[in-house]
């Protein structure tokens, strides 16, 4: 039985896994699960290599469906369907590869885990099976685990390392903390995902000893570099500028202002924010600050920066007006006046939405909801 097109070993390798790659992906645009899950069995059947099927097929069709959904080509429904198919594929490479190698302890013992408040656990859950298919004892922890539950943890389990994964820069302050907490039981942390950035130095800012962009580039980090070395304790490595926590303190009474002023915004317009929309803007203001709080607490700009860069793209995509974005910015540095980083960040912010002109249907979506629920590349 073949679906979605025979794929057969005699072809190349590379085009073997394009085909693999896109007749899986179809399977599960239509919601075919077991026509998917097929596919996956007939590769495997004929030898596909484990670690491609999870790093060029799956973890690729997971990528194609986050810009389909960026697109608003998918909901955030279909989006999490494709996603229950991807972790299901996941598990049958994984099962079979568990069965050609036998043991996997004979590297070292690795802890998983995603950072406090980060849900989207299928790329930890990627670099974890690459590497129990290379040998190593792995023991995921899941999506949002607590610091204090992770220290815990790692004083009855003495890992060789922690691979924590962060998908949104928004909770790189929980990823400080985790990363604190194993450093402080004495165990090394590899970091990676979105949320890190484009290189390593958020990553070392925090305290972390390495820093992969991908699931195979940490497997292969692994290989070359332990035993690791603990870096200087995180307290010297970071420490945040007294604007964050005057931000932090502030938060509260900027969103419930910042609210206010949208609503009289809007009915300069002759516009009325109902409930619903109310609730949102609170959400967006939510958003913005903690974003925000974000770059200043790792001084770096260009956590929010990028967080705007994509925030408009999305939202000229789905036909949210832009020009509501850089009113925020404007109401916020005038707000936060007597913070100089703060306002040096917003200005930067601002900059992105030069010469945008109001227009389009927010069709009921909030950009918080579309940041959350996207998984911020």
């Amino acid at each position: 039985m073949s679906i979605g097109g025979s794929i057969t070993p005699t072809e190349p390798a590379r085009h073997r896994t394009d085909r693999l790659a896109d007749a899986f992906f179809e399977r599960v645009r239509i919601r075919d699960e077991e026509g998917a899950l097929e596919l996956i069995r007939q590769a495997l059947a004929t030898g596909a290599d484990h670690e491609t099927i999870l790093l060029e097929v799956i973890a690729l069709v997971q990528t194609r469906v986050g810009v389909m959904w960026q697109a608003n080509e998918l909901s955030v429904a279909q989006e999490h369907a494709a996603t229950h198919v991807s972790e299901r594929a996941t598990g049958l490479v994984l099962e079979h590869g568990l069965a050609r190698i036998g043991s996997t302890d004979r590297r070292g013992t690795v802890v998983a885990a995603c950072v406090e408040g980060e849900w989207h656990g299928l790329p930890v859950r990627l670099l974890g099976d690459v590497l129990r298919l290379r040998g190593w004892r792995v023991t995921f922890l899941g999506a949002s685990v607590p610091a204090h539950h992770l220290a815990v943890y790692l004083q009855e389990a003495t890992p060789d390392v922690v691979a924590l994964s962060c998908s949104l820069p928004s909770h790189l302050i929980s990823a400080h903390g985790m990363i604190t907490a194993a450093t402080r039981t004495g165990v090394p942390v590899i970091a990676g995902g979105a949320g890190f950035g484009p290189d390593d130095s958020l990553a070392r800012a925090l305290g972390a000893t390495l820093w992969a962009a991908d699931a195979r580039s940490a497997a292969d980090l692994l290989e070359r570099e332990l035993p690791l070395t603990l870096p200087w304790p995180v307290e010297e490595v970071l420490a945040p500028p007294a604007e964050y926590a005057s931000l932090v303190r502030r938060r509260r009474d900027l969103v419930r202002s910042g609210t206010e002023h949208s609503r009289r915004s809007y009915e300069a317009r002759g516009l009325r924010l109902g409930e619903a929309a109310l609730d949102r803007t609170v959400e967006d203001l939510g958003h913005i600050v903690d974003f925000l709080a974000t770059a200043l607490y790792v001084d770096d700009e260009k956590v929010f920066t990028r967080f705007l860069d994509w925030t408009r793209v999305v939202l000229r995509t789905r036909g949210v007006p832009l020009d509501s974005v850089a009113e925020v910015l404007l109401f916020l540095e005038r707000e936060l006046f007597d913070y100089p980083r703060t306002c040096a960040i917003l200005r930067s912010g601002r900059a992105l939405f030069d010469g945008v002109r109001a227009g389009g249907d927010a069709r009921g979506r909030s950009f918080a909801s579309l940041i959350r629920d996207s998984g911020l590349p």
